[in-house]
């Protein structure tokens, strides 16, 4: 019987040392330092255009992650808005994407510089299948959508304005791809893209006129 006994007070002394020495470890775990925000990573003050999160000890120390896009369907990007490779539009110029252009409204995206400011009607065709952005091949307008560019040139010379090294529309007569039948020696020179403008004149295709190509999405 003693022998049940102390074997019973071993393991309950042995219990108590288990139990006291968890409440130790315990304590020490609760009591132990936080990290501070600046190890967490969160060592910023202003995320500026970036997503922000705050630091949950700090919540004026902030941690930025990528840009906060107001990308929007194509099918309703407004004349003056971004046009980028990724298939997107935005009123704000991202540099992390590759532009094509800026959107002139009803399926029509400008070239964000003049290809030319002198070139032959059939120099300018040939000029604009060789500009490329995006993926996208560009093309000489149609007097039609010279049309729309110019009843947008406002808002399309306030995105060109935003991008590095985009040059805006002028206000000069611009070569289109609509053809007159005048035995095929003349052509249509686009509007001048400016509301201003005299609207579409017809010049032979041999003298010279500013070339802006345009893209489709």
């Amino acid at each position: 019987m003693r022998t049940t006994i102390k074997n019973r007070m071993m393991i309950g002394a042995s219990l108590l040392m288990m139990t006291f020495s968890f409440a130790m470890n315990a304590n020490a775990k609760s009591c132990a330092t936080l990290p501070s925000c600046d190890e967490l990573g969160y060592t910023k003050a202003d995320c500026g255009s970036k997503k922000a999160l705050k630091c949950p000890f700090d919540q004026t120390k902030l941690f930025c992650g990528g840009e906060i896009s107001d990308d929007v369907i194509l099918t309703n990007c407004d004349a003056g808005t971004i046009y980028y490779s990724d298939n997107t539009c935005s009123s704000t110029y991202y540099s992390n994407k590759t532009v094509v252009g800026v959107v002139a409204g009803e399926g029509v995206i400008v070239n964000i510089v003049q290809t030319s400011s002198g070139m032959t009607w059939d120099q300018a065709v040939d000029a604009c299948k060789n500009v490329a952005r995006g993926g996208k091949i560009a093309h000489l307008p149609t007097i039609d959508e010279g049309r729309v560019i110019m009843n947008n040139s406002g808002a399309i010379n306030s995105g060109l304005s935003k991008i590095p090294g985009a040059t805006k529309l002028t206000d000069d007569n611009h070569w289109s791809s609509t053809e007159y039948d005048y035995g095929m020696t003349y052509a249509s020179a686009a509007l001048n893209f400016y509301p201003t403008g005299s609207g579409s004149t017809v010049d032979d295709k041999t003298f010279q006129s500013n070339v802006r190509c345009v893209f489709d999405f």
